[in-house]
């Protein structure tokens, strides 16, 4: 995402108090340029009261410390925020470019968690990492917690005989083992008791529950059971049974919005800065991209002509461009995930995997209860 040009306030021009009660009662992002001193950057819910409270004379009189050091600002810059959503993103570019050294400390930006394949090994398992490197084919995130990917990672290891052991392999027919190997619940590749071959058939089918979040091995197992139930082997249905309970329990443990790292696309529905105007974020391979302002003067379009409209501008805005993936990837989806995951969400997510996949009746019907509800004012 680009960082919008602010509004430039000098806080010792006369027209200091008009340039303040100009600003909108809305969420914003401000810092304030000190000579000799740090730069201080902050938030707020609403932008003109809490630099109506910091900068003028009648809430700054005293000798308290914080009036001194603010009577020293000599320029205010401003970015207006019509959400939560885009008040982070535009703390995050901020703080990034004014404090490149520890803006991740700053911002107090945890990075989310991932399920990785390891591809550089010749016999491939899962690893739980925040930071997924090249030598990972393919990751899956983000997830909520550690805790989370860990369970899911154990739901996973429940269902696929692959290796649970994070040493370098040197495979014999005199190596111990371990007790997976034992309980049938590892191919034993260590042991030599499966080839290359047989081990990277296994890892294809974890790529494929992967990938469908076990929704193409539950129809499959579906399918079997009733089979063997119509023909009355009623043991191999009730096998089949508690597989699909497994691989049930295995997709439950992964939240909706997880998907592969380099195709993690989506779109944010937010309230925009004015008022009948929304924004949407879309992300595109796990890299923010610039917003989409929709204005919407009065409600008298009907939802199919919106739904015309937003087809028309994603499609321009979206195809007719490639994504922009500058910035680094994952510090983008923790930003994404302190949003979705929080309890003050203020918006909507719209995954895709293209975007003719989008709901648009969706994303219509909750612009529509966007622009009919009153906007709440902040009071900090």
């Amino acid at each position: 995402m680009e960082l919008p040009r602010p509004l430039i306030l000098d806080p010792h021009s006369p027209e200091a108090t008009e340039a303040i009660a100009s600003l909108p009662e809305s969420r914003g992002v401000y810092l304030f340029s000190i000579p000799g001193h740090t730069p201080h950057l902050g938030w707020s819910l609403n932008l003109r009261r809490r630099i109506t409270r910091l900068l003028l004379p009648s809430y700054t009189v005293g000798d308290f410390g914080f009036a001194r050091h603010f009577q020293k600002v000599t320029a205010v810059s401003c970015w207006p925020a019509g959400s939560r959503l885009e008040a982070s993103l535009l703390l995050y570019e901020i703080t990034r470019e004014q404090f490149s050294g520890d803006y991740l400390k700053r911002l107090r930006l945890r990075l989310p968690w991932f399920v990785a394949l390891d591809a550089d090994d010749q016999f491939p398992r899962l690893e739980i990492v925040n930071r997924p490197a090249r030598r990972h084919r393919v990751a899956y995130g983000p997830f909520f917690s550690r805790d989370l990917a860990q369970r899911y990672e154990q739901e996973l290891l429940g269902l696929f005989q692959i290796r649970r052991c994070t040493e370098a392999l040197a495979p014999s027919p005199e190596h111990p083992g371990c007790i997976y190997g034992e309980m049938n619940q590892c191919l034993r590749p260590c042991q030599c008791a499966v080839s290359t071959d047989e081990y990277a058939n296994e890892v294809k089918r974890l790529d494929e529950f992967l990938a469908t979040n076990g929704k193409t091995s539950a129809a499959a197992l579906t399918t079997a059971r009733e089979r063997a139930s119509l023909e009355l082997d009623f043991e191999q249905a009730a096998q089949l049974h508690k597989r699909l309970e497994k691989v049930t329990a295995a997709a439950a443990s992964r939240d909706a919005v997880i998907a592969p790292l380099d195709k993690f696309n989506g779109l944010a529905l937010t309230r925009g800065i004015a008022e009948q105007e929304c924004r949407l974020w879309p992300m595109l391979g796990g890299y923010w991209q610039n917003p989409l302002i929709l204005h919407f003067p009065a409600m008298e379009a009907g939802a199919r002509s919106l739904d015309q409209e937003l087809r028309e501008k994603l499609s321009t805005s979206l195809t007719s461009i490639a994504a922009r993936e500058s910035g680094n990837r994952v510090e983008h989806l923790a930003v994404f995930s302190r949003w979705y995951y929080s309890s003050w969400r203020d918006g909507h997510w719209f995954p895709f995997s293209k975007l003719e996949d989008l709901n648009y009746r969706r994303l219509v019907r909750e612009i529509s209860g966007i622009l009919t509800n009153p906007r709440k004012t902040g009071t900090g």
